[in-house]
C-alpha cells in the first residue's frame, strides 16, 4: 500500500501476543491502549487453516488489509430446513483467553463468505457472528471500539441432540510477550 508506511506502523508496535487464536498469528497494540477502544496489528505468517469457532466480539470494528487476503466468513440465523444446526452460547468475558460460557439456545445459521485484499476495509457490528481466515503473510490493521457489552457468543454444531465442543482455550494460545513462545 503506497499510502501507509508499514514500516513505522511495526516501529509503533506493543504488547505482543503470539498465536493469537490460531497458530502464527501475531497480534500487537498500536499506541496505547484504552477504554475507548485500540489499534491493533495482526501479521498471520502462515497459510490459516485451522478453524475458528463463529463468534461475535464485544466491539464494533473495522479493518484494514495492508497485505495479504482476509476471507471474513458471516453467519446468519435463518429459518425453516435451511443451514445447518449450532449451539448458539454467551461467553461472559474476564481476561484474554478466558470466559465463563452460559447455556446454549439451538437454532439454524448459514455463511456467507467475503474476500478483502490489500487496501480493502471490512467492519462488523459486535453483535456479528463470524469466523475468519488468514493468507500468509497477512497483516491487517484492527481499528477496535470501545466494548458495549461484556458477552460475546459462540456457535458449535449442534449433532444427535448434543453440543459438539469445538470452542476451546489451549495453552499454547494467547502468549504475551515475554512468555516461552513468543
Amino acid at each position: 500500500m503506497s499510502n501507509i508506511d508499514l514500516t513505522m506502523l511495526r516501529q509503533m508496535r506493543s504488547g505482543r501476543v503470539g498465536n493469537y487464536v490460531i497458530p502464527g498469528l501475531t497480534s500487537w497494540v498500536i499506541g496505547a491502549k484504552h477504554d475507548g477502544g485500540c489499534v491493533r496489528m495482526f501479521y498471520c505468517e502462515r497459510e490459516h487453516q485451522e478453524p475458528i469457532t463463529p463468534h461475535s466480539h464485544r466491539f464494533d470494528f473495522q479493518c484494514l488489509v495492508l497485505r495479504g487476503r482476509v476471507t471474513n466468513r458471516k453467519w446468519t440465523f435463518v429459518y425453516g430446513q435451511r443451514g445447518d444446526l449450532f449451539a448458539k452460547s454467551a461467553l461472559v468475558f474476564s481476561d484474554m483467553g478466558k470466559y465463563e460460557k452460559r447455556a446454549p439456545v439451538v437454532g439454524r445459521y448459514e455463511f456467507a463468505d467475503e474476500v478483502f485484499k490489500e487496501g480493502e476495509w471490512y467492519s462488523m457490528k459486535a453483535h456479528e457472528i463470524h469466523s475468519i481466515f488468514f493468507g500468509a503473510q497477512t497483516e491487517v490493521l484492527f481499528f477496535e471500539g470501545p466494548s458495549t457489552t461484556d458477552t460475546s457468543v459462540i456457535l458449535e454444531p449442534y449433532v444427535d441432540n448434543e453440543v459438539i465442543p469445538t470452542f476451546e482455550v489451549r495453552p499454547w494460545m494467547f502468549k504475551k510477550e515475554g512468555s516461552a513462545a513468543a
